[in-house]
């Protein structure tokens, strides 16, 4: 069923082969990387960068790059990959294209061992850790990551750790730069793709993740990617 369109689930980045073209304007928590065929064009806040590699931050609006995107990534925020990107290109800059030799790819031939091979020459071991938080959120992260809060409340997470919520909140965003709100939305979504791409229901897997409804997972998948998550799975069943 899923041909084409394909995710690849790493501990702190998810690899898409994307099927669409073209997206709605959007943004998350999550960083890019796009990896295209030849150069992409992205424009952010009135500016156009160009290349065959685009780094884009978190929390940006955009659109998917013009031109022939290979594969994407999108980078936790809360990794040292995150970090790679931000010190290395980013600079505090919203969005940086490279031009990189020899990124070219042939979609046919396009594997998970290919693309993970490209994305370590690219960032190396330092792609699979998490920075080095305090040692409360990590463990908390931890269980996000593990799926043992779907569809929590931060007032329900305070209480189990036994903090309060706005205390929680505060060391929360000071430690990762991201709210835990957010984080958690980020991993819900997460783990309905991942249940959908093993042939579970759309419906159960956003129910098992916490959402009201099929629709309300779509709205969240609309608001964050750009993209409508009917749209991606009737284009795979009529591959």
């Amino acid at each position: 069923m899923y041909n084409n369109f394909q995710l690849y689930f790493e501990k702190t980045y998810i690899i898409v082969v994307p099927t669409f073209k073209e997206t709605l304007v959007h943004r998350h928590n999550m960083l890019h990387v796009f990896f295209g065929n030849g150069d992409l064009l992205l424009s952010v806040g009135g500016k156009d960068v160009r290349g065959n590699v685009i780094i884009l931050e978190n929390d940006v609006e955009h659109k998917a790059p013009d031109g022939q995107i290979a594969f994407f990534l999108f980078v936790d925020p809360t990794s040292h990959f995150a970090e790679l990107l931000r010190e290395n290109f980013l600079k505090g800059q919203p969005a940086v294209a490279l031009n990189l030799s020899g990124v070219t790819f042939d979609k046919p031939s396009l594997t998970e061992e290919i693309i993970k091979k490209t994305v370590f020459d690219f960032a190396g071991e330092v792609q699979l850790s998490k920075l080095n938080l305090d040692e409360r959120i990590l463990q908390i992260l931890h269980n996000i990551d593990s799926f043992k809060h779907l569809g929590a409340r931060v007032s329900e997470i305070a209480e189990k750790y036994s903090y309060s919520e706005s205390y929680l909140t505060h060391l929360f965003k000071n430690e990762t730069g991201i709210t835990l709100k957010s984080y958690l939305l980020m991993r819900q979504f997460e783990y309905v793709w991942r249940e959908v791409m093993k042939g579970r229901s759309l419906t159960e897997a956003s129910m098992d993740a916490g959402f009201s409804s099929p629709s309300h997972f779509s709205d969240v998948c609309r608001k964050l990617t750009g993209i409508s998550v009917t749209r991606v799975l009737e284009s795979q069943k009529s591959q």
